[in-house]
């Protein structure tokens, strides 16, 4: 279906909607930009799958608008209103994968944008939100355009201005976020832990029997209101990615010795009791011997972009972590982190990032950049209507 929109100066502008996917993947192939160009036509292929299967929901609100300069493509941009996403913990309409050649096609898109969100009652945008997250990731790059693609990490065309396209069609750069690299393999405060503490790896099959237990603790440990939350649906979106990986991936070398691995006693019983082959090493678990309650946990994301290139993969998007109120301070965040290092080091993982770090989260900051060195920089653009 495509449906005229707009039209501007004596017809040469124009934007339509449409959600025909094949036109929709002649505008991903013309204007969506990559870095790395091993991957465009991976990338290309998984957002067209997405929107393909938002389109057979008839209750999902998403739009592709496609703005074209006589017949020449030159901008697009997908609005949506996910019912998972939050801002603030407010039901808030969004935008993502903005592409516009100059600042008049961008106020074209965007006006197109905050009419569908007003239609439906929504009095806020954010952008960019490139769903899915682990395809696109959120925010607009302003530092770092030099650094790697990683998975789950939004990445955009350096030479457009979209920020300031945005400042001028009266948006805020409202959330800054910072991806840091961990140059330090070990946390000393990870490696003094209270005995009453147990660290745990599971299967694939097993994770989705901890669903419930991580959503709790999700909602024990996110104490602050964050500016962009994607809910109950983020899980599985990790757990999405973890089956994937190749499997290839989980081989380990037969000498491997946890005693000469490390000198933390709960590290050693924790690779003694499991099977290393068997689980996944992006998802370290920490509970209370005590209770047998979960606690702590990383999720992390396998870069699937080396995957899609025909390398192996050899980086991690430590994307999230989560610690119970009543048991911060206790090392147990820098020992999740010192423990998935040395698992992931198994597996051949030796780069790891810490992303979508948003700047007011203060504890955040004071755990995590001491350890770490800073990457890359986005903001979330806002505007309310």
């Amino acid at each position: 279906m495509v449906q005229v929109l707009e039209k501007l100066d004596g017809g040469k502008i124009k934007v339509v909607e449409s959600m025909d996917l094949s036109e929709i993947k002649e505008v991903l192939e013309y204007k969506l930009f990559v870095p790395d160009p091993q991957i465009r036509s991976k990338v290309i292929d998984e957002l067209l799958s997405y929107l393909g299967s938002k389109f057979a929901n008839s209750e999902y609100k998403l739009k592709v608008f496609i703005a074209y300069s006589e017949s020449e493509i030159c901008g697009f941009v997908i609005c949506q209103i996910d019912p998972y996403y939050t801002s603030y913990s407010r039901k808030c309409g969004t935008f993502g994968w903005l592409n516009a050649d100059s600042l008049k096609i961008c106020k074209l898109l965007i006006r197109e944008c905050e009419l569908f969100i007003k239609e439906n009652r929504i009095r806020k945008i954010r952008g960019n939100i490139n769903f899915p997250k682990n395809l696109g990731g959120i925010g607009i790059q302003f530092m770092g355009f030099e650094e790697q693609m990683l998975y789950g990490v939004a990445y955009n065309d350096p030479k457009l201005h979209t920020i300031e396209f945005l400042d001028s069609v009266g948006y805020q750069r409202e959330s800054e976020y910072s991806c840091v690299y961990v140059d330090q393999r070990t946390w000393s405060k990870g490696k003094k832990i209270d005995k009453k503490i147990m660290f745990k790896y599971v299967s694939m099959e097993e994770l989705y029997d901890y669903v419930d237990e991580i959503r709790n603790l999700a909602n024990n440990s996110f104490h602050e209101i964050l500016p962009d939350a994607s809910g109950m649906n983020r899980i599985f979106e990790f757990f999405d990615a973890f089956q994937k990986i190749p499997k290839l991936f989980y081989k380990i070398k037969d000498d491997f010795n946890p005693k000469i691995y490390s000198d933390v006693p709960q590290f050693i019983e924790t690779w003694q009791t499991c099977d290393l082959e068997n689980t996944e090493p992006f998802a370290p678990m920490a509970f209370d011997k005590r209770t047998g309650e979960l606690i702590g946990i990383l999720l992390g994301l396998p870069d699937l972009f080396e995957a899609w290139a025909g390398r192996p993969i050899t980086r991690c998007n430590v994307d999230t972590a989560m610690v119970k109120r009543g048991y911060f301070g206790k090392g147990i965040f820098s020992a999740l982190n010192n423990i998935g290092q040395l698992t992931c080091n198994l597996h051949g993982i030796y780069y790891f990032e810490g992303t979508a770090i948003w700047s007011n989260n203060s504890q955040a900051i004071d755990t995590i950049f001491p350890h770490c060195k800073p990457l890359r920089k986005l903001y979330v653009m806002q505007k309310r209507l």
